[in-house]
């Protein structure tokens, strides 16, 4: 990828000490850019690790105007997948009001571009499939109904304020040493140490890149021609989660049991999560690598 744009540029990554969020900062560092992680933990990895809580809205005006940041991308997120709305408060408290926060505090900014991390699971109970980018969103759970309505006060703000932004609606991604309370990390972790796992049926359809090909459109979404845009970031294939679970059995000689049906489906169990990346390879020349390439 030909970046060079962002030598020097001022970049700040909310959720920088996550996973995907320390992979960015990681990457965009190889381009000479002077980056920042906001996170509530610190990231050991940068030199410009800032705690930040993004509802505290005074401390996240202070560090945004002491930055003036050329480019913003927004991670930091509640990913709670429960379909019980006793917890949606905290949920949208981050994943709503958390970016209203950071919105609020770029308006005096003159930044190129907020890019933000959405989610797949916004297309929720829609049927159509593989799901497009300007299919219907149908909420799920409390925590892809704060993420529409996080894109939604994406769009107004910049619509209002005259700004650019990027959506991205990521779907699954792995790769070595992502954090436990993920499914294939947990089914990792058991299976590399030979112990049983519990799991669904397994009948569900999830689409699978790996962490490298979520950076790297992420990267993209700082070119020109993704400005005003939303993209789908995703293989454009599906795997059953049981035939994901027994390859991973297979390839890492486990003796482990996995025990299909142990565990009853979700509410509101999205059945099949497929994507269409038509959009961001045709605009953006990216590449998707799937997951077992």
């Amino acid at each position: 990828m030909d970046i060079n744009y962002l030598k020097d540029k001022k970049i700040v990554v909310t959720g920088g000490a996550g996973f995907l969020g320390k992979a960015l900062i990681e990457k965009l560092s190889t381009y000479g850019a002077d980056v920042f992680s906001f996170d509530i933990i610190p990231n050991k990895d940068v030199l410009n690790s800032i705690l930040v809580d993004i509802t505290d809205e005074k401390n996240l005006q202070l560090e945004i105007n002491r930055i003036h940041p050329d480019f913003v991308f927004h991670l930091a997120a509640k990913i709670d997948r429960t379909r019980d709305f006793s917890k949606s408060k905290e949920i949208f408290k981050i994943n709503f009001d958390g970016t209203v926060n950071l919105l609020n505090s770029l308006r005096g900014i003159a930044y190129t571009n907020f890019i933000f991390a959405s989610t797949s699971e916004i297309y929720g109970l829609n049927t159509n499939k593989p799901f497009k980018e300007t299919d219907e969103l149908l909420a799920a759970s409390p925590y892809s109904l704060s993420k529409i309505n996080a894109e939604n006060a994406i769009k107004t703000f910049s619509k209002i304020y005259k700004k650019n932004y990027t959506i991205l609606r990521l779907f699954n991604f792995y790769s070595q040493g992502m954090p436990s309370g993920f499914f294939i990390s947990d089914l990792v972790e058991k299976l590399e140490k030979n112990e049983n796992f519990d799991m669904t049926l397994g009948e569900q359809k999830r689409d699978f890149l790996k962490t490298e090909s979520i950076v790297e459109a992420l990267i993209l979404s700082t070119k020109k021609e993704a400005l005003g845009e939303t993209y789908n970031v995703c293989s454009g294939n599906g795997f059953k989660i049981k035939d994901l679970a027994e390859k991973f059995k297979h390839d890492l000689n486990s003796l482990s049991e996995i025990n299909f049906g142990a565990l009853p489906y979700r509410k509101n169990e999205i059945w099949e999560m497929i994507g269409d990346n038509s959009k961001i390879k045709r605009e953006l020349d990216w590449i998707p690598k799937e997951l077992f390439e």
